[in-house]
């Protein structure tokens, strides 16, 4: 009985993190409707001003989004396109703060490998799970490294390409 309460325990432990980052909670496809239960900054979104193949990009601090992570200096970027969520971005630019969207993937998602946590290291990693398309990169820009983690699918992607994205400003 001890060993079972002991187990239990150890699944609370462990799971609650990840139930604490409410980002990875959205899946993609979810209406605007729903999706502003867990995103608030939602509620200002109206899809009536956005043409058919506009989306409209809303950034917020990802720490407000995921309480016991380390993207302290990450930004949260999703994406909308025909009144749903298209993409789930986490941004960092922050070289002083680097790897932190990898220890985030790492641990949420999958290990991008070793190979990433090499300070030039740039490129991408597709560490895609079924339906989802889940890409780690890190690209160099203006001299500074910015690590990337973007989830979406295939019927999104097309729409998460910034020559159709809108910045939304609250």
């Amino acid at each position: 009985m001890k060993r079972i309460f002991f187990k239990f325990l150890i699944f609370l432990f462990f799971s609650s993190s990840s139930f604490a980052c409410s980002l990875l909670q959205v899946p993609i496809g979810t209406t605007v409707p729903v999706a502003k239960g867990t995103f608030e900054f939602l509620d200002m979104h109206n899809n009536e001003n956005y043409g058919k193949d506009v989306a409209a990009r809303y950034i917020e601090s990802a720490l407000d989004y995921c309480d016991g992570s380390q993207l302290e200096n990450a930004d949260l970027e999703v994406i909308i396109y025909d009144n749903k969520v298209a993409s789930i971005t986490l941004a960092s630019t922050d070289f002083e703060y680097k790897d932190e969207v990898y220890e985030f993937a790492k641990s949420n998602i999958g290990d991008p490998g070793a190979e990433v946590k090499n300070e030039n290291w740039t490129g991408f990693k597709d560490l895609s799970i079924g339906d989802l398309l889940i890409y780690y990169s890190r690209i160099k820009e203006r001299g500074e490294i910015v690590e990337i983690l973007k989830i979406t699918n295939r019927e999104m992607l097309d729409y998460t390409i910034d020559e159709q994205v809108i910045d939304v400003t609250g």
